[in-house]
């Protein structure tokens, strides 16, 4: 490889970084997610049609992560019998191991799958390749939309998350579930 291509590789993978970091567009149909809790139990998406789904992709020993869980568990406690159901998808290498621990230290009531990066990075419709921060948020309406996103690195967001959490969870939990012909696919925009 001669020097000039060797100098110009930086700056196409951090062209092609750059490109890559971003999610799909939101609002979105929420691709399927399927995930195994430590103990072997099968958890999916599709099965929570109809409920309001917050879904956190994190990693166990991550202090942001961990202080999410802690704006997390009081709202799914509050919010459950509205239809807000909670989704953790832990995605270090050593997540069935770490779980048990991390629900009893941080008394997190909602379901935890095991899940990977490829896990995530297909999810958020990002390149395999992508940089991103944890925890990353998903909000999916009744009818199976992605309709906020919140991957680590929006500081701004993040910076008042409890507030923010509320309030976007509670606008989508504020409308009803729309009955759907059997089939039909979700509205790409609302």
């Amino acid at each position: 490889m001669t020097f000039r291509r060797c100098a110009r590789m930086p700056v196409l993978l951090a062209a092609l970084a750059g490109l890559s970091a971003q999610g799909g567009e939101v609002p979105r149909p929420a691709p399927p997610l399927n995930v195994l809790t430590p103990g072997g139990e099968r958890l999916s998406l599709e099965n929570l049609k109809g409920k309001v789904v917050l879904i956190k992709f994190f990693l166990t020993d991550c202090p942001h992560c961990q202080r999410s869980a802690g704006y997390i568990v009081p709202l799914y406690r509050e919010w459950r019998s509205r239809g807000l159901e909670v989704l953790g998808v832990a995605i270090d290498s050593a997540a069935a191991q770490r779980i048990p621990e991390f629900i009893q230290r941080f008394g997190v009531t909602y379901p935890i799958g095991v899940g990977s990066r490829t896990t995530l990075t297909t999810f958020a419709d990002l390149s395999a390749v992508a940089r991103f921060s944890v925890p990353y948020l998903f909000m999916v309406d009744r009818q199976g939309v992605i309709r906020y996103e919140h991957p680590g690195a929006d500081q701004i967001w993040y910076n008042n998350e409890a507030h923010n959490l509320r309030t976007e969870l509670d606008e989508l939990l504020r409308k009803p579930a729309q009955a759907r012909k059997a089939g039909a696919k979700p509205p790409k925009k609302g």
